[in-house]
């Protein structure tokens, strides 16, 4: 059975994640690079080493974000599962935001659940395998009789 296409807004979405793993990784490393030379040089190990790990940390961050852009890009299910479950927690997050009366809840509220909702629609699902669109209707063949 062939693959649906890929829907704009998935694509929007896969490079959008890709761009922001990117980002990310770029952040972690440039956090392990600088707090481990800086503070190395200025004889704080102990700071140093927890510098590198919290940067190594974020890296990896990135590096999920990269693979869950190109799994969404490339139609993986589990890539929309873990979308699905990042939208999640950013809805968590956004009310717990609220409950500190930021603004900023309001607008990841309203972004993570369109996001939510568009990774339910069925052309979405039928995407990523995990739903299947309406067939086309098929005549029925006439029964074959043999002699």
């Amino acid at each position: 059975m062939m693959r649906p296409p890929r829907p704009a807004g998935i694509a929007i979405l896969a490079i959008l994640q890709m761009l922001g793993g990117l980002i990310i990784l770029l952040i972690g490393v440039a956090v392990a690079a600088v707090t481990g030379s800086l503070l190395s040089a200025l004889g704080l190990a102990i700071p140093a080493g927890i510098g590198i790990a919290v940067g190594g940390a974020v890296a990896i961050f990135g590096i999920l974000g990269l693979l869950v852009g190109w799994g969404l890009w490339t139609g993986r299910g589990w890539a929309r599962i873990l979308a699905i479950i990042l939208s999640g927690l950013g809805i968590v997050g956004s009310l717990a935001s609220l409950a500190l009366l930021s603004i900023s809840g309001v607008v990841g509220l309203v972004i993570d659940g369109v996001i939510l909702w568009y990774l339910f629609r069925p052309n979405v699902r039928a995407f990523f395998g995990g739903g299947a669109q309406a067939a086309p209707l098929q005549p029925a063949s006439p029964p074959t009789t043999t002699t």
